[in-house]
């Protein structure tokens, strides 16, 4: 063995830094021809350094692997395949692999010397070194992207959501800016009048309807682009027909020109030709006109309000809501009708009548039952009550024998006159009900809100009959015949008949 010399001072591995790099390379002894030739690593260029360590590093990885599991690096004869050996334990492996000495390439000489511990931790460097190598180049095989495949589909993918945008955008536009508007006779002059409170999309609805502008999608964006938004004014305005957006805009932003305002009051429960004669006396138009136009007009307006479609007649009665109303001095006939209808409208929709009820009854039926109703009561708090008798007579079918439906029948001046005569209850007409049993064929007057909700919410009772014994309007309401002839003894001597 090779004498260690004295060292005045150490590295961090053990060397005479005090030495020159020749005298270390003198006193080292001569390797044997049989040992791993020493590699040279530290070079002038990184890359080849690395490259060198890596090849080592392989080799390091190979020789142990094929030591190790030498079967894995060995071709197998035919005789070996077809003789399969029995399989061997893990354990007989390991003490088989003890047993055997170490090659010579891996067994260290000279441990003692510094030279030698030297040599053995470079060669372990080297194998780690590989090992770390392979893992990276391992790792980037993983990590290297597809080329071609990947780059069609997200040029595909692209196409498809810019496609998809581009409908978008363009339905849009069609739907909202685009779509086909009313035709229009342009150059005519027309009175608008803007309700207290409408709103841009009414108001749009407005003038397409007087044909001022012919799409309200276009109106109402163009008022959303003005800047700063555009504040309309209600009242009524006198505008030409196809002036377009820009002039009706214009003209609405202003405040209307003040116009006289004509006041129509329609009291509850009253008939057609009372109402044509209130018509007449508040607005100074035509009555016959007003009672001919209300008494067949259903059909007119059926397809807005689908629910006049194949009424008795077709005849407006009981949809013509009592209200009081602001018309204009050039307002028609057919304007008072449409407000009236548009009011009654309003109403019935604000009752959301149950669906259970709407199965039983139709539209015009409930209105049949609300007329009556309005007719034979005189304070709110019975008209359910009154409501209930109605239907439990329908249930069983027993007669209504109401008298209000014969003093539809009469003239108006008799209208209120009690007690009937027995020939006015032997007119012969379908509205009589002391003649045809169920309920009249049409509404008999237009009912109030009041009325109407009884229609839709009648109280829950067994009442058959009810009578008048009050002078103030109250009414006895009855379940038998017993109690309904003492209450009718008591309306004699109430009234005197």
């Amino acid at each position: 063995m090779t004498q260690e010399p004295e060292y005045r001072s150490r590295g961090s591995r053990g060397r005479d830094i005090s030495q020159t790099r020749a005298q270390r390379k003198a006193a080292r002894p001569e390797e044997s021809s049989s040992r791993m030739p020493r590699k040279t690593f530290r070079t002038a260029d990184p890359e080849t350094r690395r490259e060198s360590s890596s090849e080592n590093g392989f080799r390091a990885v190979r020789e142990l692997e094929t030591k190790v599991r030498p079967e894995r690096h060995t071709k197998k004869s035919p005789d070996d395949t077809a003789a399969k050996p029995q399989k061997t334990s893990l354990i007989d492996k390991l003490k088989a692999h003890a047993e055997q000495p170490q090659p010579e390439a891996w067994t260290p000489r000279n441990l003692s010397t510094p030279d030698s511990s030297k040599r053995a931790d470079r060669h372990m460097g080297d194998y780690v070194a590989g090992l770390h190598e392979r893992n990276r180049m391992i790792g980037d095989e993983f990590r290297r992207p597809r080329k071609g495949k990947g780059s069609l589909i997200a040029l595909v993918m692209l196409g498809v959501i810019f496609m998809i945008l581009g409908s978008i955008v363009f339905g849009g536009w069609f739907l909202l800016v685009r779509s086909p508007g009313q035709a229009i006779e342009t150059g005519k002059e027309v009175t608008v009048v803007i309700p207290e409170g409408s709103s841009v999309s009414a108001i749009a609805d407005i003038l397409v309807q007087h044909g001022i502008v012919d799409n309200a999608n276009m109106f109402k964006l163009m008022v959303r682009m003005r800047a700063g938004g555009t504040l309309f004014h209600a009242g009524s305005y006198t505008l030409v027909t196809g002036s377009g957006y820009d002039a009706a805009i214009t003209a609405l932003s202003a405040p209307p020109a003040p116009v006289e305002v004509v006041t129509l009051t329609i009291i509850e429960g009253l008939r057609i030709d009372a109402i044509a004669q209130a018509v007449s006396d508040q607005m100074g138009l035509s009555a016959a006109e007003f009672e001919a136009r209300a008494h067949s007009g259903a059909p007119d307006y059926a397809e807005t309000y689908p629910y006049l479609a194949g009424i008795y007649n077709g005849s407006l009665e009981g949809f013509l809501f009592p209200d009081t109303y602001e018309f204009t001095d050039e307002a028609t006939i057919d304007d008072v009708i449409a407000r009236m209808l548009a009011r009654f409208d309003d109403v019935w929709q604000s009752l959301e009548v149950p669906k259970e009820r709407l199965e039983m009854f139709s539209v015009p039926e409930l209105v049949t039952i609300a007329s009556l109703t309005e007719r034979e009561a005189s304070w709110d708090k019975e008209r359910p009550l009154v409501a209930s008798v109605i239907e439990n007579r329908l249930e069983i079918d027993m007669m209504l024998q109401f008298c209000s439906t014969v003093q539809f029948l009469l003239p108006p001046e008799r209208m209120t006159v009690l007690p009937l005569s027995l020939e006015d209850i032997q007119i012969e007409s379908p509205y009589n009900t002391y003649r045809n049993a169920g309920l009249p064929p049409g509404p008999i007057c237009n009912p109030s809100k009041a009325s109407l909700e009884a229609a839709a919410r009648p109280a829950d009772t067994d009442y058959l009959y009810f009578v008048l014994t009050s002078k103030t309007g109250e009414q006895t309401f009855s379940r038998t015949w017993e109690e309904h002839d003492a209450a009718s003894a008591l309306a004699a001597e109430v009234f005197g008949y």
